[in-house]
């Protein structure tokens, strides 16, 4: 199993059957599979501080970040596109009524 650690720490196997594994911060790391069944990794897992690597994406995630991963930044992205799109939908519909008004004055003409 793969991972990366945000901080230094030590997997002890649950029965002492192996000898400890430890991850330096910072760093990828191959573990044995036993290591998923030790209370560190339980709690390292659900803090935060290690992440599975499964992929590349899980990777490039862990090497670089990912700033799309929070709530606030996908809810701040995503009303800025809806903004966007509400702003080009009212310049297009301007466009549209120009260009009615300038051919229905041209008819009148005729």
């Amino acid at each position: 199993m793969r991972i990366f650690s945000n901080v230094s720490l030590q997997f002890d196997h649950p029965t002492q059957a192996f000898p400890a594994e430890v991850v330096q911060h910072q760093t990828f790391a191959t573990v044995p599979d036993w290591v998923k069944e030790s209370s560190m990794f339980k709690l390292a897992l659900a803090d935060e501080s290690i992440t599975v690597i499964e992929s590349k994406h899980d990777e490039y995630k862990a090497q670089y970040g990912d700033s799309t991963d929070s709530k606030a930044e996908k809810a701040r992205l995503a009303a800025e596109a809806k903004a966007k799109a509400k702003q080009e939908a009212e310049e297009a519909a301007k466009v549209e009524e120009a260009r009615l008004k300038a051919e229905a004055e041209e008819l009148a003409k005729q």
